[in-house]
């Protein structure tokens, strides 16, 4: 049964402390929309496109200026540096999550992963997560160098087949049976009236989302049959038993803004009148994220990928962008049934659970707003907005309730649901670098939500943390909590969170430098990658760091490893992680710049460093991984290795069968599970 694609799409505070913000008129009882979504709380929609476009060129008339609405339609703003992340069920002990096993489509042997291959780390067990890499155990499927490359991994690597993505960039893969969706992102410059394409005068940038749905039943002719593009830009995605839930971040496209044309007051002058009329001028399919679709046998669809009537709004606003939650069903289609739904609220950082999906935001009050009504504190606080779907249904998405915390989150793991509550690890600072009301330059917290009528009520908080410092690093396991801050010293605080209303710190450990990425490796241990330090808070090199977690009220640190100067992708993503439980095995990629103690050349290289981590060993390294042997020749000059350790970067690692293999934008390596000897090379 083919199921519907769901668009619910928020705004919030984007205009970061730019504009105090205001309560909205009409709240009332749950608003019920047709078919697809169901909103609760006090989201009101609009009754129609008259109501809609009333409220939008209401507030832009108060935010335009000379250069349109600030990042707003203007120009793409930062979104591209915000890929984002995220996601919510139970880990195990282990941290290593599995899917359910799936059927071979020809008829051959079921392969599991987990246990004959490995899939991509994610933050939660049974819910997948877009990367560059994607197996079912037999086939690898990468993108890398603006392509899409499937190898054969059943013998020694085998290209088979190569497609050009042409101008995509970021693109990432969610992989179910003999459908691969390839998400990428696009731009391209908007010109304003009269230029041409390729003027660098331009009206601005405008970002795309494409979605391409490929049947890769026959690995060797990977085939597109549909493809869907959008208005923004994806933040994540999450992939449960086929269905995708896709996050795609946006600002309103359709608005001809210009810009001073001269230096002065006058020239800034005559722009914002400009400006204004073509707010005024709108219509309301200039503010509405639209979207066009295409079938690989003919045919195009195209318009507003929402009605009017369609639309709901929460009773705060805080801003014009848009973040829409696609549904799609894989084998269903890209095209939806119906016209989807928006709700005027927004975010930057996605984490989801089986059943809820939740959309944060990070938004600063307005410190001259704040002076002037004489709010003392508040001026000085940040607030994180948290919006919770619940998406247990793989046929509708119902909004349920909205909620504040103090301070700002680091990434998606500060976000993660247990028994029923909400956790969520902040920091609270002050980016005038002032101090706070409570008197310190910064703190961190963990806030318990629950889920009360409508409202993501807190039910309890432990604060205090790492005063001065920020976190760095957070890993939730059921009913404890680790949390890494830094300064100068590592605080390691582990948390007692098994009763929601009382939340309180289990125990701390003060060592030099930080833990970046925390992972449970078993038997009570935790393994942490990230950068040492001096006692100045000086960073002097990668380091990988064992926890003795098993007392929670004494974590130790049993063994250290520095890796050298240099940096690890695991330190910001955790999907480049490989932890192969089976083996012990880890896997992580490292690049360093180090001097060559006999030429003293700084001599870059980049690759993977594998070990073990164990309580009788602690960290015992195994090998160094590399892809530029396997592309420059002996002997090759120091400038034209740093063009090759750039391109062999190792990003991934992943085990199929008895072979490691390692992926980087230069190919594709097989190493010996056991010895990691040589098993093959792929050269893209």
């Amino acid at each position: 049964m083919r199921r519907t694609m769901v668009g619910a799409v928020l705004t919030v505070a984007m205009l970061a402390g730019c504009t105090p913000i205001r309560q909205e008129p009409g709240a009332g009882a749950p608003a019920v929309l047709p078919d697809d979504l169901v909103l609760a709380s006090a989201l009101q929609p609009f009754d129609a496109c008259e109501d809609y476009l009333d409220h939008v060129t209401g507030h832009a008339l108060e935010l335009v200026g000379p250069y349109g609405l600030d990042g707003h339609g203007w120009v793409a703003g930062d979104d591209a540096a915000m890929a984002a992340e995220e996601s919510g069920m139970d880990v195990a002990e282990d941290g290593d999550a599995s899917a359910p096993a799936a059927a071979a489509a020809d008829g051959r042997a079921t392969l599991r992963e987990g246990v004959d291959f490995s899939g991509t780390n994610v933050q939660e067990a049974g819910i997948d997560e877009p990367d560059v890499v994607k197996t079912d155990g037999r086939i690898l499927y990468t993108v890398a160098q603006g392509a899409l490359h499937v190898v054969d991994v059943t013998g020694d690597p085998t290209q088979l087949a190569t497609v050009d993505l042409g101008d995509a960039w970021d693109s990432q893969l969610l992989l179910d049976g003999d459908r691969l969706l390839v998400l990428s992102a696009s731009e391209r410059a908007t010109p304003v009236d009269g230029a041409s394409a390729d003027s660098l005068v331009s009206g601005g940038w405008s970002q795309f989302t494409v979605l391409d749905l490929y049947d890769v039943s026959d690995p060797a002719d990977p085939t597109v049959t549909e493809t869907l593009t959008l208005d923004g830009r994806h933040l994540s995605a999450r992939l449960v038993d086929g269905v995708a839930r896709v996050v795609i971040r946006s600002e309103p496209n359709g608005l001809p803004f210009t810009f001073p044309q001269a230096s002065g007051l006058r020239a800034e002058r005559d722009a914002e009148a400009a400006n204004r009329q073509v707010v005024s001028d709108s219509t309301a399919d200039n503010w509405i994220p639209y979207y066009m679709h295409e079938a690989a046998g003919g045919g195009s669809t195209e318009g507003s990928l929402v009605a009017c009537d369609r639309i709901a709004r929460p009773e705060t606003f805080s801003g014009l962008g848009t973040v829409t939650l696609l549904t799609v069903d894989l084998d269903g289609g890209l095209l939806p049934d119906d016209e989807a739904t928006a709700v005027l609220a927004g975010g930057d950082t996605i984490y989801a659970s089986l059943e809820r999906l939740y959309v944060a935001t990070n938004r600063w009050i307005d410190w001259q707003a704040s002076s002037d009504s004489g709010r003392a504190g508040t001026a000085h606080e940040q607030t994180t907005e948290l919006h919770a779907f619940d998406i247990s249904d793989p046929a509708t998405a119902t909004y349920v309730a909205s909620g504040e915390v103090p301070g700002r989150l680091l990434n998606q793991w500060s976000l993660s649901e247990h028994g029923g509550h909400l956790r969520a690890a902040t920091t609270l600072d002050d980016w005038r670098g002032g101090a706070l009301p409570s008197g310190g330059a910064s703190e961190s917290m963990v806030t318990v939500l629950s889920e009360r009528d409508g409202e993501l009520a807190q039910a309890g908080q432990v604060d205090g943390l790492g005063l001065t410092e920020q976190i760095y690093s957070v890993r939730f396991m059921g009913d404890v909590g680790y949390v890494v801050t830094f300064r100068q010293t590592d605080p390691l605080y582990t948390l007692d969170l098994s009763d929601p209303t009382a939340p309180a710190v289990a125990g701390e450990l003060k060592i030099l430098g930080y833990s970046a990425y925390l992972h449970p490796v078993g038997d009570g241990l935790l393994l942490g990658v990230g950068q040492d330090a001096d006692e100045r808070g000086v960073i002097t090199g990668t380091q990988l760091s064992l926890f003795d977690v098993a007392d929670p009220a004494d974590p130790q640190r049993l063994a250290t490893a520095d890796l050298g100067q240099g940096a690890s992708d695991v330190e910001y993503d955790h999907r480049a992680f490989l932890h192969w439980p089976a083996t012990g095995l880890i896997v992580v990629p490292f690049q360093s710049w180090g001097v060559d103690p006999e030429t003293g050349v700084e001599q870059p290289d980049s690759g993977a460093v594998a070990f073990t981590a164990t309580r009788a060993d602690g960290i015992a390294e195994r090998a160094r991984l590399s892809h530029v042997v396997r592309i420059a020749p002996e002997g090759t000059a120091a400038a034209r290795l740093w063009d090759l350790a750039w391109q062999a970067q190792i990003r991934r690692s992943l085990v199929v069968g008895d072979t490691l293999y390692t992926v980087s934008d230069a190919g594709v390596a097989g190493n010996d599970l056991n010895t990691l000897d040589d098993a093959g090379w792929v050269g893209f």
